[in-house]
């Protein structure tokens, strides 16, 4: 043996003993109970495959027996003729958004096809009692390993912080103002909209795309509290007919806004493409509509809705569908070579 050798299996053998006497072995059999009891609760999603850095796959959870799955919103899920869910057992079946949360951009879909059985259910924790220094788990089909029955990877972390970011993602801002738990779990491609786990199995947080810091430009690895998403899922059980997307305001004395009439604007979009919708752009404006009051005009290009970006006529359908009467929205429009904002106020729309 050189002396060489000496140093590094002090190191080698000192890690192993700190690992082992700091509470967490090497080889944990309470990481493979965790793991054993959110794998099977855990689904790959395929869908859209969308521009540079934006991939065709996701993960998801199941969140009610029925067949109820929870995931992060992306365009991987947009202007796709149909979304595909692999089960953990291997089952492959399509799928249909159900609802979407418009503050914290997470979606709900439903697992499609007569089935007698009843799915596994993820276990939901309480993100309440998250610290700082904890270890957790992220669960999720990293690079669409897991076709069938593989099972999704699994990455080791621990918490960093519980925190508000102040962070974008790509061009777009992160708009969500609430805390989030900041890990350094790896979130592989693919890995998004999958489950932080605790060390007893539970799901403490959904994983969210990388984020860059305003502050640093450092990418960082986060994770949405499951306690902020828990309404979300309540709702939409206990109101199947409620409409597609989800505030998450009000009380019954104070209804939500999707309880309120819909919002009239006046914008007829130009529909088209087989393959894949076309852009935005406005064919037509009502007369005396809030927009033609707020000057939108033919031939504008709807790229953003207050701060959601439109990629398509159906995206632009589906984001002003969320709106209520009375409410303002903020468009951003690209007119000839300029980029200009129209900001109005949505009416009741007019009846016959």
């Amino acid at each position: 043996m050189s002396l060489r050798t000496i140093p590094i299996l002090l190191v080698v053998a000192l890690a192993t003993s700190m690992a082992h006497a700091g509470g967490l072995p090497l080889r944990s059999k309470k990481i493979d109970a965790a793991v054993e009891k959110v794998q099977p609760s855990v689904v790959k999603i395929y869908g859209a495959k969308g521009f540079r850095g934006i991939y065709g796959y996701m993960t998801g959870i199941i969140v009610h027996e029925s067949g109820l799955v929870l995931t992060r919103g992306s365009v991987t899920l947009e202007e796709v003729p149909a979304i595909k869910v692999h089960l953990h057992d291997g089952r492959r079946v399509m799928a249909e958004i159900v609802r979407e949360d418009r503050r914290t951009k997470m979606v709900l879909l439903r697992l499609l096809g007569a089935t007698k059985d009843k799915y596994p259910v993820a276990p939901l924790g309480d993100s309440s009692k998250v610290r700082t220094g904890q270890f957790v788990l992220l669960v999720g089909n990293a690079y669409k390993v897991a076709l069938g029955r593989e099972r999704c990877a699994v990455n080791l972390g621990m918490v960093n912080a519980i925190a508000k970011l102040d962070a974008r993602i790509g061009l777009s801002d992160f708009h969500y103002n609430g805390p989030v738990i900041l890990h350094d779990a790896m979130n592989n491609p693919g890995v998004y909209g999958g489950p932080l786990v605790n060390l007893s199995g539970d799901v403490i947080g959904l994983s969210g795309r990388l984020v860059e810091s305003r502050d640093t430009n450092h990418q960082v690895h986060y994770a949405l509290p499951v306690n902020v998403l828990k309404p979300f899922i309540e709702d939409t059980l206990t109101r199947p007919g409620a409409k597609r997307i989800y505030t998450g305001s009000g009380t019954q004395k104070n209804p939500e806004p999707e309880d309120k009439p819909a919002g009239f604007h006046g914008i007829m979009i130009l529909k088209g493409g087989v393959i894949r919708a076309t852009p935005a752009y406005v064919d037509r404006v009502v007369p005396n509509s809030p927009a033609a009051k707020a000057g939108m005009r033919p031939d504008d290009l709807i790229i953003k809705i207050d701060e959601s970006r439109v990629k398509s006529w159906k995206s632009f359908r589906r984001l002003m569908a969320g709106y209520r009467a009375g409410e303002t929205v903020k468009l951003t429009v690209k007119r000839g070579d300029d980029v200009k904002l129209v900001v109005f106020e949505l009416a009741v729309a007019p009846r016959g």
